[in-house]
């Protein structure tokens, strides 16, 4: 209510997947919270940097200095500790964005990259360069999984239960060397690599920019 009387256009999420709908269209600015009901801040910082040109504010529940660094390394323009204060939030706002508005380093300039596109029907995965690999039923359900969740994550147990209800008996080992086959597959096809990543103790994480027909 306070920035929306000092004249900036809100648009509100109490979520993740809230905010994705969202930054359909783009933003000027983004006002992130660390800790949120479908995941963290901080990774959703990191994929909307690959992605949007915008300014990050990340808002951290406490002042840890680690904390801090890891904000501004995975993208933020600026931390602040809650509760904020509505003028040092705004002050922030202006800053950044007088700060994005100047002439960037030469050094610095990177074109958006376009996104790795899923085609569920067609079975069809499509790389940011143009190039096209074809999808077996079970590599369509592991990347429409991916895709689908707010942070790009899956836990392998999550996966093989999943699989196994297009394919009983499905197994960890197979799930291996199904991701296995998609990286091959995207490297021969697409002549690119996939950004399909073990994430240690977790699962696998899809990270980069995709979209789903």
């Amino acid at each position: 209510m306070f920035l929306a009387k000092s004249g900036f256009v809100i648009r509100r999420a109490a979520s993740i997947a809230q905010a994705e709908t969202l930054l359909s269209d783009p933003v000027d600015m983004l006002v992130v919270d660390l800790e949120l009901p479908d995941g963290d801040g901080l990774a959703f910082c990191r994929r909307v940097r690959s992605y949007m040109s915008c300014g990050v504010i990340l808002c951290l529940g406490h002042s840890e200095r680690e904390l801090r660094i890891a904000g501004l390394r995975e993208g933020a323009d600026a931390c602040l500790v809650r509760p904020v204060d509505a003028e040092e939030l705004e002050a922030t706002l202006i800053s950044v964005h007088r700060r994005l508005r100047s002439p960037p380093s030469p050094l610095l300039v990177q074109p958006l990259p376009n996104p790795w596109l899923l085609d569920r029907e067609r079975r069809l995965l499509t790389a940011p360069n143009g190039a096209s690999a074809c999808l077996n039923a079970l590599e369509t359900l592991l990347l429409q999984t991916l895709f689908g969740h707010p942070e790009r994550m899956a836990s392998r147990d999550d996966l093989v239960a999943l699989l196994a209800g297009e394919a009983p008996g499905y197994s960890m080992p197979r799930l291996e060397a199904l991701v296995s086959r998609l990286r091959a597959k995207a490297v021969g096809k697409c002549a690119m690599r996939l950004p399909l990543v073990s994430s240690y103790g977790r699962g696998y994480r899809f990270d980069g920019h995709v979209r789903t027909l």
